[in-house]
């Protein structure tokens, strides 16, 4: 752990990314007296990256679907109503 001029800095080295070979995290006040081993587990567990989509993202795609699915069922409503109004 490196400790800076007014806050506690946390390194890894190793971060299991093609992309990137270090990360800093800069731990908040109330916790720069944790134990460091436990400091260390929450930020690998930052960093793993997730297997599924971020939730802003999954709810982008669910009101796309949504919309979707409300359009369709107005226009197969407006399509019976024209057909059955045309008799």
């Amino acid at each position: 752990m490196v400790k800076g001029i007014n806050r506690q800095v946390l390194e890894i080295r190793e971060t299991g990314s093609p992309y990137f070979e270090r990360a800093f995290f800069f731990v908040k006040p109330e916790f720069a007296f944790a134990d460091e081993e436990k400091l260390r587990k929450a930020a690998e567990k930052a960093l793993q990256t997730p297997d599924r989509l971020p939730k802003t993202r999954r709810r982008y795609i669910k009101s796309i679907l949504y919309w979707a699915l409300g359009s369709g069922a107005v226009a197969a409503v407006g399509t019976v109503a024209t057909v059955l109004l045309m008799r």
